[in-house]
């Protein structure tokens, strides 16, 4: 069954900022690190961990995207015990607790 539904009402990445849920992060150095593809995270994730993590995360996840042998698998780490998605869509870059989903 093949239906299509009427949009009611989208929220963009960019209200996810502007309202705190989304945090730009190395935007100085997107056209290096993404080719230009916002890099994001969460709120909660931002202001759980430093910088310095995020970048080890970021660093982590082009590391394995580079040697992917499981495309078809989402990348997953962990920081201070907790785990940590980093996922890809067409607009962004996105860093994420799980219950941030």
């Amino acid at each position: 069954m093949n239906e299509e539904f009427e949009i009611i009402s989208t929220y963009t990445a960019q209200q996810a900022i502007e309202d705190g849920l989304l945090v730009e992060v190395f935007k100085t150095r997107w056209q290096e690190l993404s080719g230009g593809k916002p890099i994001l995270a969460t709120g909660h994730l931002f202001s759980s961990v430093s910088l310095a993590a995020l970048q080890e995360i970021w660093n982590e996840y082009a590391a394995w995207r580079k040697g992917k042998a499981h495309p078809d698998r989402m990348f997953t780490t962990a920081m201070n015990s907790k785990k940590v998605w980093l996922v890809e869509d067409g607009a962004a870059f996105t860093m994420m607790y799980p219950e941030d989903y």
